[in-house]
């Protein structure tokens, strides 16, 4: 399986698919937005970005799965923010998510050899999942939370997606499943609090400066700019 983190306009992605097209695949969000002021990938790129990963999944519908990031939503919704936004595209990068909405989830699951791996842009926090109950009623990590793309899809999850907390200058007591902080997830790790060993984590939002994911005992946190493979065994291959 291939697993493409954060693209924002860069195309990392391009060269990651070409000649496996027929692989399964998953895109963890966050297509839009470029770091123009850092890297020289002017802002609409990303909007280039998402129209070809849309093309890309319609032309290959059966193994590729693309998820939402944060920077995507808030062209969806103004409760969901980032701290980049192209206000000059903003009409075509919306109507291009709109028209494809069916495309796009928030998480994915799959099993190898008994073991969950989930995937989403910034993972799941139990304590997260516990602060929106009204919404998300008795999910945790180790049962339905395949129900969040119902949730979605459905209408009724943007403002639970708009949750940010203290790492990332939010008010909330946990990031959403778009907003988490690795920080977070770290944090629950040391605590060994709501840890289940027979749950992997996949995502991406929190940029690893060093060029290589960041693989734990329950989590990889993968956006560093390339695209990485998770093995038939389930072991995380960069």
């Amino acid at each position: 399986m291939i697993v493409i983190p954060d693209i924002h306009g860069r195309d990392f992605w391009r060269k990651a698919v070409k000649g496996n097209e027929e692989e399964e695949m998953v895109f963890l969000g966050d297509y839009v937005d470029p770091y123009s002021y850092y890297e020289d990938v002017p802002e609409w790129e990303g909007m280039v970005a998402l129209a070809e990963v849309i093309d890309f999944k319609k032309n290959h519908p059966a193994n590729v799965t693309l998820l939402l990031g944060n920077h995507d939503l808030s062209y969806l919704s103004p409760l969901v923010a980032a701290d980049r936004h192209d206000d000059e595209n903003h009409d075509i990068i919306k109507s291009l998510l709109k028209k494809n909405l069916d495309l796009f989830d928030i998480v994915h699951e799959r099993e190898i050899d008994g073991k969950r791996f989930i995937f989403s842009h910034a993972g799941i926090l139990p304590a997260w999942l516990e602060a929106n109950r009204d919404v998300v009623g008795d999910m945790t990590l180790e049962r339905g939370v395949g129900r969040l793309n119902e949730l979605f899809h459905a209408g009724v999850l943007y403002e639970a997606l708009g949750n940010v907390s203290a790492y990332r200058g939010g008010p909330d007591e946990a990031g959403s499943v778009v907003w988490a902080d690795l920080n977070e997830h770290m944090d629950l790790l040391s605590k060994n609090n709501g840890v289940n060993d027979n749950i992997f984590q996949i995502f991406g939002h929190t940029l690893q400066s060093l060029g290589r994911p960041l693989v734990m005992s329950t989590f990889a946190c993968v956006d560093c700019k390339r695209a990485f493979t998770l093995s038939a065994s389930g072991e995380v291959e960069v």
